[in-house]
């Protein structure tokens, strides 16, 4: 390969870096209307923070949003490595977190994407495909919304998330370099050799971090070293299968530190995922066949309409979900892509069979692993059979279509002003609590339709959705907050809000002044709308008004 050759390559990675880390780069950054926040970085990346933030014991983390317990039930890899890489940089966690870690991660990913992509296929094309279909590879709802409303959107309308949405969930892609780098290891490794040492230190470290990473890698991760492993003790080589008893020992006591209760997290519910593809109206919504299936279900007629019916949906949920990846199941006649594929099945059978407690539509996320070793099988049928009119015909196809779908999402990450923002009253406030001793903030209970009547964007954060805003940004807890990750790691957040409802009724002055003594309470945030909402007994209930702007009221609990 000629220098050209190299710094073209290397500039198309460095392009499709960006794009991949999009939907990130452009949030937690100060703009004149306060921090600015575009698509689920509101709520999932201010949630990173307020971990890392919060951070000072790597096995005993308090949970910012829930004060006086701990993280329990979560992979909180990620967020200690920003804590400490944070700590020796000198960095901010927000700068890491939104800015760098994004950057280096997209590059990791599509660079290692290369690198095994070139291998596999024996051509530099085969790693270019690659690269491009991890960055661009979507699924086909851009189909059915161009008939229904004429735009190219719809990446997740048969629930997935597709290539472009990688770095929004960050851990996940993490877990994806960590599975990228075990697979060019083993690739590149014969059954009958021993893994170097250096080699056996990485590979260790993966199987090992991996669980308390992105847990839902595992399967992948496990199941590509346990084949090799096997295969190695067929050429009687027991270095392979040593490594992996001890990698998962080790995997298990760390997994249990974090996830003590998370045996009961899945829960079997076959074809929850396709069902309500088809019912909601936010998804596939084919209200034909779901009434269909609701008629002959109630009637217990279980004979070949409804197993046609359930086989019609499954089929939409995959098709829909690989798009064009499922041409690549035609390349199986090498054994290490029988492999691939096996590891895919299991992968897409999860989901289709089980969600998981608390928070149903997380279990798709083994489903993410699926679409991304797909890549690979669609990069090797492709390369490998291009001299193919058909083939030229199809990889056209995958190009360009993957291109136009992704216009909306494009469109998505590069308007003004983003969705939502901590606006400079709010940043006065938090300014403010920063300078205070640490305690525990009592928060008004988000209301979900308060946003409904604000004229335009961005919407002030506490509006917008339940989030760990102010956790994140300051050194303080709040009381309860983020309901959605307190459901999703299985706490009894329900009682605290409804408890936390009780006293900004303010029925009882006596129950009201009890509840801030026996919870801790140091201070009571008040935002915008939620000041009209209640009326407290300042007086009564020993409080003092130490915080007031146009926008923000923040009580001090005297005891």
């Amino acid at each position: 390969m000629v220098f050209k050759q190299k710094i073209g390559i290397a500039i198309f990675i460095f392009l499709c870096s960006l794009f991949l880390s999009l939907p990130i780069i452009r949030s937690g950054i100060s703009y004149d209307f306060g921090i600015g926040f575009w698509g689920p970085n509101a709520h999932d990346m201010i949630w990173h923070l307020s971990l890392v933030n919060h951070l000072k014991n790597p096995f005993q983390i308090p949970l910012p949003t829930f004060s006086g317990q701990l993280l329990k039930n979560y992979h909180p890899f990620y967020n200690i490595l920003v804590s400490y890489l944070s700590k020796i940089s000198g960095i901010s966690p927000s700068l890491w977190l939104f800015q760098i870690m994004p950057l280096l991660m997209s590059f990791s990913i599509l660079y290692l994407s290369y690198s095994l992509g070139e291998k596999i296929t024996g051509k530099t094309h085969g790693g270019l495909l690659l690269v491009f279909l991890n960055t661009f590879a979507n699924s086909f709802g851009w189909i059915i919304t161009l008939i229904r409303s004429g735009t190219f959107g719809g990446e997740s309308l048969f629930w997935s998330m597709q290539s472009s949405s990688t770095l929004i969930n960050p851990p996940y892609a993490l877990s994806l370099i960590f599975l990228l780098v075990l697979i060019l290891i083993l690739y590149q490794h014969p059954y009958h050799q021993h893994l170097s040492a250096q080699k056996l230190v990485i590979v260790g470290l993966i199987l090992v971090l991996c669980p308390i990473t992105k847990s839902y890698s595992a399967i992948p991760l496990y199941g590509f070293f346990s084949v090799f492993s096997l295969a190695a003790l067929k050429n009687k080589n027991f270095q392979p299968i040593i490594m992996l008893a001890i990698s998962l020992a080790l995997a298990a006591l760390l997994f249990s530190i974090y996830n003590k209760s998370s045996v009961s997290l899945l829960i079997y519910k076959p074809f929850w995922f396709i069902n309500s593809m088809i019912e909601s109206k936010d998804r596939l919504y084919l209200p034909v066949i779901a009434n269909m299936r609701y008629t002959l279900e109630a009637a217990n007629r279980i004979g070949p309409r409804l197993i046609g019916l359930y086989l019609i949906g499954f089929a939409s949920f995959v098709i829909g979900n690989f798009s064009w990846r499922v041409i690549g199941f035609l390349s199986l006649s090498q054994k290490q892509n029988k492999i691939l594929a096996a590891i895919i099945l299991l992968l897409t059978l999860i989901p289709t069979f089980f969600i998981q407690s608390g928070t149903s539509w997380n279990t798709i996320q083994f489903l993410y692993y699926a679409l991304f070793l797909s890549n690979i099988l669609l990069t090797i049928h492709i390369t490998t059979n291009l001299q193919k009119v058909s083939i030229k015909i199809l990889l056209f196809l995958v190009l360009t279509t993957s291109l136009l779908s992704n216009i909306d999402f494009i469109q998505n990450y590069t308007g003004n002003p983003p969705p939502t923002a901590i606006d400079r009253n709010e940043l006065e406030a938090i300014s403010f609590l920063n300078k205070l001793p640490p305690g525990t903030i009592l928060t008004y209970p988000f209301d979900q339709y308060s946003k409904l009547i604000h004229p335009s964007t961005p919407l002030p954060i506490y509006l917008y959705e339940t989030t760990s805003y102010l956790a994140a940004y300051t050194k303080h807890q709040t009381f309860v907050d983020d309901y959605m990750n307190l459901q999703n790691s299985g706490y009894n957040w329900t009682e605290r809000l409804d408890s936390s409802k009780k006293f900004f009724d303010q029925k009882s002055i006596y129950q009201d002044r009890g509840f801030l003594v026996n919870n801790g309470i140091d201070y009571i945030y008040l935002a915008g709308s939620q000041k009209n909402k209640t009326d407290l007994k300042i007086d009564q209930l020993y409080i003092k008004n130490i915080f007031e702007n146009p926008e923000i009221i923040i009580y001090k609990v005297e005891r």
